[in-house]
């Protein structure tokens, strides 16, 4: 995977290349075509999983340009999502705006609405500005059931159409899954550039040091509630494709709960690492689904065990592996993958 020894870059644009040996171009496109495959390999179930994976694939690497990245608590990534999830349908139904105007409007809807949370950013930090997100939660809720039902739908939520692409409906599972793909690739390669670019660098600064990177003349209240604008794009894209996908979108869809797993998502992948936000999401979506799977029979095979108590203890098992995570493997997925790699890289001898 890394060149040969006294091998090294000599201009700028060969340091900041992604791939840079045959062999990554050929794991990359090995990577490709197995994604082009799944839908062949695997059932409709799994299929859906996957996409329901790259759509929060999308929303936990926003929260991770907010969070890992720039250094801003948030617990309102949900929130985010289901602006950019009725925008979106709105967009759709009431507008009749053609796909994919509407993930447009709700991305940039998230956006906007996400700059305005972020204002307070620049004066507090911290449990404060924990608090300050957590009511983006609660304010969602309230003003979606509140408004009138013409707008939003009330309590029944919005049903959306399925999108039409060159005339064509796509309304099945295999359809769902070719049109999420290309939006979780373009967020990753959109998240990956953005790191390493001058907007990046600032943005790690500020995490770092804020006090340091202002005397270097680095505008923090613009970098944070930029950083608040990005998040927030990314989970309104997330919420529009979420909402595309089941066909309704609904306020219960977009819980703190569901913040609260993002975080949680980025715990287990490692914090300030674009990869880690992809390991970590489907980490524990795996691991999620695996529960899922095995719940009923778990309430079959264990004596006295019933499903009221059988599902909740997925939310127990979850945490706890959040926990364990946190104690053992604080740096997360992310550093047991470069651990390897670096192992790898200079076997089989031990320097």
């Amino acid at each position: 995977m890394y060149r040969a020894c006294g091998s090294f870059s000599e201009t700028h644009i060969d340091d900041m290349r992604l791939l840079r040996t045959r062999w990554q171009w050929l794991a990359l496109i090995s990577f490709g075509a197995v994604l082009l495959l799944f839908p062949s390999l695997f059932s409709s179930a799994w299929v859906r999983f996957a996409t329901v994976t790259g759509i929060t694939i999308i929303a936990v690497l926003g929260l991770q340009i907010l969070v890992g990245i720039t250094g801003q608590i948030s617990v309102g990534q949900s929130a985010f999502m289901g602006v950019g999830g009725y925008c979106a349908a709105v967009a759709a139904t009431t507008l009749n705006l053609p796909f994919p105007l509407p993930i447009f409007v709700g991305a940039f809807s998230a956006a906007l609405v996400g700059l305005l949370f972020g204002l307070p950013a620049a004066r507090i930090k911290g449990f404060y500005l924990a608090l300050t997100t957590l009511a983006a939660q609660f304010i969602f809720t309230f003003v979606v059931v509140r408004l009138p039902n013409d707008w939003f739908g009330g309590a029944a939520g919005i049903s959306v159409p399925a999108p039409v692409i060159f005339g064509q409906s796509i309304d099945t599972t295999v359809g769902f899954y070719f049109l999420t793909l290309p939006f979780t690739i373009a967020a990753v390669f959109c998240a990956l550039f953005l790191l390493r670019s001058r907007v990046g660098r600032a943005l790690m600064a500020v995490r770092d040091n804020d006090l340091a990177a202002e005397v270097t003349g680095i505008n923090l209240t613009y970098y944070k509630v930029l950083a608040f604008g990005i998040a927030s794009f990314f989970a309104g894209t997330a919420g529009a494709l979420l909402a595309y996908e089941n066909h309704l979108v609904h306020f219960e869809q977009f819980t703190l709960f569901e913040s609260i797993w993002f975080l949680g998502m980025l715990i287990v992948g490692g914090m300030g690492s674009i990869l880690g936000a992809v390991l970590g999401t489907i980490a524990l979506r795996l691991l999620q689904e695996f529960l899922t799977i095995m719940g009923p029979n778990l309430v079959e095979i264990l004596p006295g065990a019933r499903y009221d108590i059988a599902f909740p203890m997925i939310n127990v098992v979850l945490g706890s592996t959040i926990i364990l995570f946190l104690i053992y493997q604080p740096n997360g997925l992310a550093h047991i993958y470069r651990k390897l790699e670096r192992f790898f890289r200079i076997w089989p001898f031990p320097y």
